[in-house]
């Protein structure tokens, strides 16, 4: 390989700094690591090298002599110029670096930084870009993945603009937050992006944040160091690890405790973790979209969630509307569920009435989605259609009429009330009934509060709503 060949396929960054002495640093760090650096220090410097050129990365520098970084940002992605970008910026612009992730900057760094955060960062940035190269080129056989958000079902209502956003959240590498409430299809959406990001042959690693303890979580999430902690007997990698390359969905991210929201933010920050009992740190390349029904917003107004691990996590917000706010998308949901349960059991595919469809459409449902779809497969398992009709259950929820709460003696009867002597087990399941029934009213409906209340866990209490058949009407506060 000739030399003029060798300096063409160098690694070219481009710097637009206009403090010399920083410039002369970024020269120098990222020169040593075998990168060829190209210096500018304003504006009308950046123009017309890139009206030439097209670097492999730009790092950008917001508040520059002749001019806002952020609008050479903002042409440049009107120009459809895929170069990635990352933006310099000092700590009291923070809020228009999250601007500019917003705008399609890869990442931002908040002034003063370090060297190996400068590294890192612009190694991250780099790697995204020729993802999406090696993306472009395998375009026809990814075609049909092209089109996230394809099992979202209904797209009339408040879901249209969600459906709409997906594709260009999936081109970005920026974290995202879902909000919504329980049963609206948040870890959907984040599998869609995942699915059609240039991320999608990684890992997709769920983790439910409400449904484990502070302590069992955060060893879950960092992993742990042999003679951590009792039980320690081997290093175990974390679930972050696991997701390296790929996608990290946190659900409920609300529930994550002020200490784990700490070690996540240097996630975020750094790239790099220090498992729990550890001393080394290391590097993580993955992409984070988190999900909660909660007021992440007032709760960092009230200290129990950290601002700036919200900046970090609520680049691209999504709200997802429940399911009473689309009531139109409901006759196209059930087709959906009954094509879907009837099919995977070897069914004929029952059709809904008409009067069916109207009292979906009235009722509110406050499990939303995930509770139209329980209702839907446990008509198709019991049969209940006649022809192809498809017929309500016994226990269907009736349509929009208010009705009183039922109370814990109404759910579960004394034996003597009865009419007959119960069996142990009946006993036991009225009991236990019983007991979920209360906790659910104790806690207004908060499962992750009502499991505590039990002594189970979040995912015990879940399986027990189930079992029983509990109506979520049954504890709403």
């Amino acid at each position: 390989m000739t030399a003029e060949a060798g300096e063409a396929h160098r690694t070219e960054v481009a710097i637009v700094e206009d403090e010399r002495n920083l410039r002369e640093l970024y020269l120098d760090v990222l020169s040593a690591r075998g990168l060829h650096v190209v210096p500018l220090e304003s504006v009308a410097q950046a123009e017309a090298y890139l009206s030439q050129r097209a670097p492999d990365l730009l790092v950008l520098d917001v508040k520059l002599g002749d001019g806002d970084g952020l609008v050479l940002l903002d042409k440049l992605r009107s120009q459809g110029s895929r170069t990635p970008v990352i933006v310099v910026t000092a700590f009291g612009t923070v809020e228009r670096a999250v601007q500019a992730l917003r705008a399609g900057a890869a990442d931002f760094l908040v002034k003063p930084f370090s060297n190996e955060r400068l590294v890192s960062a612009v190694a991250a940035a780099l790697e995204a870009g020729r993802r999406w190269e090696e993306l472009e080129l395998a375009a026809p056989k990814l075609e049909a993945r092209k089109a996230p958000g394809g099992e979202l079902v209904g797209t009339e209502g408040g879901l249209k603009d969600v459906a709409a956003l997906l594709p260009r959240v999936a081109a970005s590498d920026a974290t995202v937050l879902v909000r919504g409430e329980s049963g609206t299809g948040k870890e959907l959406v984040a599998r869609a992006i995942h699915a059609a990001s240039p991320r999608m042959d990684g890992p997709f690693v769920s983790v439910n944040c409400a449904a484990l303890p502070a302590s069992l979580l955060e060893s879950e999430l960092f992993g742990f160091e042999r003679g951590a902690f009792t039980g320690a007997h081997a290093r175990r990698k974390g679930l972050i690890e696991a997701a390296d390359g790929g996608t990290l969905f946190l659900d409920e991210i609300g529930d994550m405790a002020l200490e784990a929201q700490s070690r996540l933010l240097r996630v975020l920050q750094e790239r790099e973790l220090t498992r729990i009992g550890g001393r080394e740190a290391v590097r993580v390349d993955l992409r984070v979209i988190s999900a909660t029904h909660r007021d992440l917003d007032a709760m960092a107004s009230g200290g129990q969630f950290r601002a700036d691990l919200l900046y970090r996590l609520a680049v691209i917000p999504i709200h997802l509307p429940a399911l009473r706010e689309r009531a139109e998308d409901i006759p196209g949901l059930i087709e959906h569920f009954l094509d879907k349960h009837a099919t995977r059991k070897g069914l004929r595919v029952p059709r809904p009435d008409s009067e069916v469809l109207r009292r979906a459409v009235a009722y509110p449902w406050p499990g939303n989605v995930r509770e139209l779809e329980n209702f839907v497969e446990r008509a198709v398992v019991l049969g209940r259609f006649d022809g192809e009709s498809l017929r309500v259950p016994t226990k269907a929820p009736p349509p929009m009429a208010a009705r009183e709460e039922p109370r814990v003696s109404e759910v579960a009867p004394a034996p003597e009330e009865a009419g007959s002597v119960a069996t142990l087990r009946e006993a036991v399941a009225r009991a236990e009934r019983a007991a979920v029934v209360a906790a659910l009213q104790a806690a207004r409906g908060q499962k992750t509060v009502a499991a505590r209340l039990l002594g189970v866990s979040y995912k015990t209490l879940f399986n027990k709503i189930h079992e029983h058949d509990i109506r979520e009407e049954l504890h709403i506060g």
